[in-house]
């Protein structure tokens, strides 16, 4: 250990130190105040945005400890009980206050003196806000947060019989790399049945929140869901049909890159054809254990961090130190694998299902990531600078997968162990991206054909797993191939959230490429756009990062004609 040093909450300015924000009636009581504090400067106009967004901060963190213990602890309802309460009594009850502070704001004739360098991008943050905003959708929000907590339940409670034993089916994705061709196919097709005995009641769930979304959409004037989430989402610097021609990209240039990967994996494999439990396995039947238990797989993520730059390695560190970590996969844990700011602290919480693979190195180095990010806006006044969109926060976390590629010889020692895992990284950074057209586009169908039945819909789904496949077979699992989209959380639980995956790829890769040629000056630029937040448009933060924002044919084959050299290398 290098520092014994945890992290303390940050002295706040406008509250008490004992204020808490679990009750509605103490909340409400400062919202008033604040909605009826009269502003007769420009100064009393900035001190009221920083009270707000201070108050944003304390009740952002009771959320967060709330979501921590929830999904960490998924199979206790009390968890869920308590998160969804603090929602509907304390979240939901903010917003119309939260609505008229942003008019306030507004209106407020001082507002034309704030300094437009500091205040421009925030102006323009809450006139979408002000915009958007209708009181009766409150009601369908909470309801809609309540079931798609509901996926999470279910998904955590799902286990299965494997070899005697009863494992998670995050647990059993190990056996998808098992050399013997047999027992992966049975860990296969096992994980499939038990996601088809669960479609009838995920398909429900799904119609009842595409119902509330719809709903959402249609009060606050938009024709359907998909255009009022990219207004939502703040999509200032693309269109939706800016996204399509994306996926058009992505089917032109990257498809072919992975057939011609597909049919080198099948010949080494010495396969007929490759089938879906054909696409995990190692070709050279060596599985890779980078660690043997979870403080191994922290501590070299440490170490690595401080190779990258020694702060890094110490803002994971602390973490570990203060408990603000949750990494091992386990029995009632929610699926999946987070950051979560915790605004007072100006720190984070990582969560995640580890089970011994290289995919948890990957995913602990882009969480941590995103961790950093976190610390890096600690200090930010304003609360909409500090919520950056997907865009920006999945720069941060894709790019450091990317930057602590060379210092993988903390994991493995073993030469050969070592390139493999790199070139895994390498090739995963574009193997992604055809899921991250599928999930989107599947999306974009599902909210603007809002009448289709759940026949039409699994259809629909198939085809863009025909339209996106790089030379994988099928044949003999239709309905397995129809069901793949009921693992994808972020349809359940964050619609719309995840073609920002594929946006930031591009970026991270290209941050990587700047690291490779141009060394430090790479990482003050990283460092740059993590400490501008959200203070700057999508566009203008990934300018500072010293990148394009641009996800154009042309572009994106400039990208793959990069990772395909960086292969090369290995």
């Amino acid at each position: 250990m290098i520092t014994d040093k945890v992290i303390s909450k940050k002295k706040r300015v406008y509250f008490d130190e004992n204020f808490k924000a679990d009750e509605w009636s103490h909340v409400e009581k400062e919202l008033k105040k604040i909605e009826n504090q009269e502003i007769k400067s420009k100064e009393d106009l900035e001190g009221l945005i920083e009270k707000y967004s201070e108050l944003t901060y304390i009740i952002e963190e009771t959320y967060a400890w709330k979501y921590i213990k929830m999904t960490c602890n998924a199979d206790n309802p009390q968890y869920s009980k308590e998160f969804n309460k603090f929602y509907a009594e304390v979240i939901s009850k903010s917003q119309p206050y939260d609505f008229r502070f942003k008019k306030k704001v507004y209106e407020s004739k001082y507002k034309s003196r704030l300094p437009e360098e500091k205040y421009g991008h925030f102006i323009k943050i809450i006139s979408k806000d002000i915009e958007i905003f209708r009181e009766e959708n409150i009601p369908l929000m909470v309801k809609e947060n309540e079931l798609s907590n509901k996926y999470g339940e279910i998904m955590s409670q799902i286990t299965v019989e494997f070899e005697g034993e009863e494992k998670t089916i995050i647990q059993m994705k190990k056996y998808l790399k098992d050399p013997d061709r047999k027992k992966r196919e049975k860990a296969w097709k096992i994980i499939s049945k038990k996601m088809l005995e669960k479609k009838e009641i995920l398909d429900k769930l799904f119609d009842d929140l595409k119902e509330i979304r719809i709903k959402i959409a249609k009060n606050a004037g938009f024709d359907n869901y998909r255009d009022y989430m990219h207004k939502a989402k703040g999509r200032f610097d693309y269109t939706p049909e800016d996204i399509f021609r994306f996926h058009q990209s992505v089917e032109q240039v990257v498809i072919p890159f992975l057939k011609e990967l597909n049919a080198e994996r099948k010949e080494k494999l010495k396969v007929k054809t490759l089938r879906p439990w054909d696409t995990e396995v190692d070709i050279d039947g060596k599985v890779l254990k980078p660690f043997d238990d979870v403080e191994e797989l922290v501590d070299k993520a440490i170490n690595i961090l401080y190779k990258v730059k020694p702060e890094f390695g110490r803002k994971l560190e602390i973490m570990k130190n203060s408990k603000f970590l949750d990494l091992e996969n386990r029995k009632g844990k929610a699926p999946g694998g987070y950051n979560f700011p915790l605004a007072e602290h100006g720190a984070a919480f990582i969560f995640m299902n580890s089970v011994g693979l290289n995919s948890d190195v990957r995913t602990l180095l882009h969480e941590a990531g995103h961790a950093i990010h976190s610390f890096a806006k600690a200090d930010e006044k304003i609360s909409q600078y500090k919520d950056v969109p997907s865009e920006i926060a999945e720069l941060a976390s894709m790019s450091m997968e990317l930057l602590t590629l060379e210092y993988l010889d903390e994991y493995y020692k073993d030469e050969e162990d070592l390139r493999k895992a790199k070139r895994q990284q390498l090739e995963g950074t574009i193997q992604f991206l055809p899921w991250a057209m599928i999930v989107d586009a599947f999306q974009q169908w599902i909210y603007t054909n809002p009448n289709h039945t759940i026949e039409e819909r699994t259809e629909y789904f198939k085809s863009l797993m025909d339209r996106f496949n790089a030379g994988i077979d099928w044949s003999g699992f239709d309905s397995e191939k129809g069901s793949k989209w009921l693992t994808q959380l972020h349809i359940f639980e964050v619609p719309f959230y995840y073609i920002e995956y594929a946006i930031a790829q591009l970026g991270a890769i290209a941050i990587y490429k700047n690291y490779k040629e141009k060394g430090v000056k790479a990482i003050e630029e990283y460092e740059n756009f993590l400490e501008l937040g959200y203070s700057k448009s999508v566009s203008e933060v990934y300018k500072a990062a010293g990148i394009k924002f641009d996800f154009s044919a042309h572009y994106l084959k400039e990208i793959v004609d990069f990772i395909k050299e960086e292969l090369k290398k290995i």
